[in-house]
């Protein structure tokens, strides 16, 4: 073994002890900060956001397989595998994970959780062996490779699996549910700070990113008094690296890469929970992480970019090497942190940390929680489509703030910030979205095709629960008459002659079929109540103007003399619309027209889309179509 794992063996161990004998930080007088970061996020350059899929509940990865690429496979929390078609925008259940899970909600049916499936990861070579690999919550059952550090119970146990597709090169071939391995498993103290993604790596060797186990500031029940972060002895807070196919780990099911850093010498551990009894897991690549929900791997470069979810003030974003140290809890972001006993952590104006120990890294770029409250990591742009993001990294934040589904798209405004063997800093800007302000839905992950071509996932509830998870592509804001994507952000302030006041909101997606005969439409809502129609209109902004298609009710009933809204109201959390327009559907001054004349009409933004309710039968929720 290189003699420079030695020495970063050793150098942990002495960082370790050096953390146990220092005093926390509030006793040497730091001051907390109260506003970190003062610069806020600018504005950037403007993109359009295009539909692919609707009707999910929480989709937070998104990705390409091996030889595959006219389909992106998303993973949806609770627990379904899709495969979608990307020129159709056809679904299909690739695999349904949905019986291993642990119940998702804990404050009950339709409340937050961070538990579920979160990760796929096809191996490099799967056009050929039809291997796939999957990160699920499980319930605490049996015994875990790696359990609780300390004793603790389990709130759940994390599991990783390998699947098997029979036939990879045929669409129809689906994961076969009885082809299951367990490759390892690990035991979580509270049911956050997960992590979740698994990727491969240019060398073949599956990435495994754990949070520290949950509960706040790194600490109690199944946490070191030093944070699981900065504790070498236990697997929470880091990024593993294993061989799925190897089988010198105690469990046979995997194997331990000969150069992970901080395997000894002798190779006598070899993983597992005796790999840890000497202090240091020989799984671990990289350390010190609150919660690394997202990270990717630049498909031009092979660097890993990891997204570290903040604690109360600060989200950060890394360039990760082997043996790296990232901070936490000693660190949040590049400011000291002071866990405060059993009050709420702060970070601090001390520089350097009372408790600080040697060669921490970091982030390559970060913000406050006056910006957002939870970095969603995302992708180096690597496609062609979107000219202003070339070489940019690409990523977002659930949400601006708590109790909002206001979510925002982010990118680095330097291109390759990784030259050499060195990353370099960068500031943020925020991507606008043409046609409207904000995004409207929370951000919950993101996904790439095999183009390059980045996607947004996302929901307007920010929980598990109901249908109003979507998948959008990035696109560039210029657009010609050929553009076949339109969509309409749908609220009640766009209502003319007078503004509704309401909770309800929605987003409307249009796709024009290449021989431009038939228009798909999907209309996404929440938070509304007794709907009784839903029409497309048209009238430029800010102008009412007459029905020229109709969904609810449907065209059929709509020409057959039914009344202009339906007799029974209709409720729903998700998708209200699903079809397709064709000639045949156009109404009142379109009759008898082409499609085309409603798409001449769309791209000359003269309609709009209106939902009805009881209580507003004039509308309720409006956006004009762009």
């Amino acid at each position: 073994m290189n003699n420079l794992f030695y020495r970063l063996k050793t150098a942990v161990f002495l960082a370790v002890m050096a953390l146990n004998v220092f005093l926390p930080s509030s006793a040497n007088g730091a001051n907390e900060l109260t506003n970190p970061i003062s610069e806020s996020i600018p504005a950037g350059a403007m993109v359009r956001l295009e539909m692919v899929a609707s009707g999910l509940v929480a989709p937070n990865w998104g990705t390409a397989a091996p030889g595959d690429h006219k389909r992106l496979f998303v993973v949806d929390q609770t627990g379904i595998l899709w495969a979608i078609n990307l020129d159709s925008s056809d679904m299909t259940v690739f695999a349904d994970l949905s019986a291993l899970l642990v119940p998702l909600g804990v404050g009950g049916p339709g409340t937050f959780d961070e538990r579920g499936f979160l990760g796929v990861a096809f191996h490099p070579h799967y056009q050929s062996n039809g291997l796939l690999y999957t990160y699920t919550s499980e319930p605490a059952s049996g015994v875990p490779d790696f359990s609780v550090p300390f004793g603790d119970p389990a709130n759940h146990h994390s599991v990783i699996s390998e699947w098997h597709v029979p036939d990879p090169q045929d669409h129809a071939s689906v994961v076969d549910p009885t082809s299951r391995r367990v490759v390892l498993s690990i035991g979580q103290p509270q049911f956050n700070h997960n992590g979740g993604a698994i990727n491969f790596g240019e060398d073949m060797n599956l990435y495994i990113a754990l949070g520290d186990g949950g509960a706040a500031d790194d600490q109690g029940p199944g946490h070191s008094p030093i944070g699981n972060g900065q504790d070498p002895s236990n697997v929470l807070g880091k990024i593993l690296r294993i061989n799925p196919m190897g089988d010198n780990a105690p469990n046979q099911q995997y194997g331990i890469p000969a150069d992970n850093p901080l395997l000894p010498d002798s190779m006598q551990d070899l993983g597992g929970a005796a790999g840890c009894a000497d202090g240091a897991c020989d799984e671990i690549f990289a350390w010190g992480f609150r919660n690394p929900f997202r990270f990717s791997f630049d498909s031009a470069t092979g660097d890993m970019y990891v997204a570290d979810v903040g604690q109360n003030d600060i989200e950060e974003l890394h360039v990760v090497k082997a043996g790296g140290n990232y901070g936490w809890p000693v660190k949040e972001g590049s400011f000291c942190f002071d866990p405060n006993g059993e009050d709420r952590g702060f970070v601090t104006d001390e520089q350097p940390c009372a408790n600080e120990p040697p060669m921490l890294i970091d982030p390559v770029a970060e913000y406050d929680h006056d910006e957002g409250i939870s970095i969603i990591g995302g992708f180096v742009y690597r496609g062609k489509q979107v000219p202003e993001l070339k070489n940019r990294y690409v990523f977002g934040d659930y949400a601006r703030n708590f109790g909002g589904n206001n979510g925002r798209l982010l990118y680095l405004d330097k291109r390759n910030i990784v030259r050499g063997k060195k990353a370099k800093k960068s500031s943020i800007s925020e991507l606008r979205i043409y046609g409207q302000d904000g995004l409207g839905m929370s951000v919950l992950g993101f996904g790439t095709d095999a183009k390059g071509e980045i996607y947004v996932l996302a929901n307007m509830t920010g929980v598990p629960s109901g249908e109003t998870g979507v998948v959008m592509r990035i696109a560039s804001q210029a657009r010609n008459k050929q553009t076949r994507h339109f969509r309409a952000r749908l609220v009640g302030d766009e209502q003319v002659p007078v503004a509704v006041e309401t909770q309800a909101r929605g987003h409307a997606h249009f796709h024009l079929s290449k021989d431009g005969a038939a228009l798909k439409v999907q209309v996404v809502v929440s938070n509304i109540k007794d709907v009784i129609g839903a029409h497309i209109h048209m009238a430029p902004t800010g102008a009412n103007g007459p029905i020229v298609a109709s969904f609810i009710p449907d065209t059929e009933a709509f020409l057959a003399g039914a009344s202009p809204f339906v007799a029974e109201p209709i409720n729903k959390q998700g998708v209200l619309v699903r079809g397709t327009i064709t000639a045949n559907d156009l109404l009142g001054p379109l009759v008898g027209q082409r499609l085309k004349s409603l798409v001449d009409a769309m791209r000359s933004d003269n309609t709009y889309l209106n939902v009805h309710t009881t209580e507003h039968r004039g509308g309720e929720i409006r956006g004009q179509i762009d």
